[in-house]
Formats: C-alpha cells, sequence, structure tokens
C-alpha cells in the first residue's frame, strides 16, 4: 500500500536533489581519481609566446652556444631536476647546461633533444626552453677530460647532431672533484 505525504517540505526537497543532479550533469565528467600527473612541471617547462617559439626542426644540427658546469646542490630548479634519490646517493652532483642558438620550441610535442659527453648519452637531458637544456650526473669522477660536448635530436642523431662540439675542460671540472 503506498503512503501519501502531506507535508509541504517534500516537493521542495525533491526539487532540490534534481538540481543538483542537473548541475552535476553540467560540469562533465572530470578526470578519473587514478588519472597520472602530467610528467613535466609546467612552471618549469612552461612555453614562451611569440615568434622566439618557432620550433627548432629536427632536420638540421643543433649548433651550440655555450656549455658549462653547474653546481646541483644550493640551486633549487636543479635539485628539482636531480630528484631525491640522485641526490641522496651522489657524493658531489653536477649539472652540465648548454645553450642551444636557435630555440628549442615545443619540446612537450619534439623527439628529446639530448646532451651528448664525448658521443655517449650519459643520462636523461631536461630541456628548458626556449633555449637551454641540462644534464645532471651524480659526479664529475667518471669524467676525464677534455669533454666534448654536442646535443641531437633522440632517434635521428646521424643528421641532427652538433657540427661545432664545445669543449669542458679539467679547469671547468676541477671543482667538482
Amino acid at each position: 500500500m503506498w503512503t501519501t505525504s502531506n507535508s509541504r517540505a517534500e516537493p521542495l526537497r525533491l526539487l532540490a536533489a534534481v538540481a543538483l543532479l542537473a548541475l552535476a550533469a553540467c560540469r562533465g565528467p572530470g578526470p578519473a581519481p587514478d588519472t597520472p600527473r602530467p610528467a613535466r612541471d609546467p612552471a618549469i617547462f612552461a612555453q614562451p609566446a611569440g615568434p622566439a617559439a618557432t620550433p627548432m626542426t629536427q632536420e638540421h644540427p643543433v649548433e651550440l652556444r655555450s656549455a658549462r658546469v653547474l653546481a646541483v646542490r644550493g640551486d633549487s630548479l636543479l635539485e628539482r631536476l636531480a630528484g631525491a634519490a640522485l641526490l641522496r646517493t651522489a657524493r658531489t652532483p653536477l649539472a652540465i647546461e648548454v645553450i642551444t642558438a636557435e630555440p628549442l620550441g615545443d619540446v612537450a610535442r619534439n623527439a628529446s633533444a639530448e646532451i651528448y659527453l664525448n658521443g655517449e648519452r650519459l643520462a636523461d637531458t631536461w630541456p628548458l626552453p626556449p633555449d637551454r637544456l641540462v644534464l645532471v650526473l651524480p659526479d664529475a669522477q667518471r669524467l676525464r677530460p677534455p669533454l666534448e660536448v654536442t646535443v641531437a635530436w633522440l632517434g635521428n642523431e646521424a643528421r641532427t647532431r652538433s657540427r661545432r662540439p664545445l669543449v669542458l675542460t679539467e679547469e671547468q671540472l676541477r671543482p667538482f672533484r
């Protein structure tokens, strides 16, 4: 047997529930709770606006403007790029920073530009638009100067490797030994 309610509050509750359901439906589905976060921190890898953002082609050599060795400890950006695990285990972490002659372009869509030392890729390279690349290493003990620094797009190394390599000397590595 059905019961009937004479309360005036019942239609208001029903109307409020329908309104909430309609509002929830308008928002649309959000990301699933187990959706992974973006791999790159947008604060670090924000793309510049304007003509400097034209992408470097992956068909031409990546020419270099400068290369230098930096201390990772004490630099908050380099410490974030290195990661907690490397900082815990590394004796004297260092970073090789390369400035390219042309902007890198949209690194979120392009293949990866990688730093090579004496023709060898030692670790992943972090692109920092518009024209900066950083390679983080645990220590300088294994590095034998002089180090020839080149950059190439991963997957097309032969065609894109720098034609004029830069050299890192013993004097540049001495503070990290």
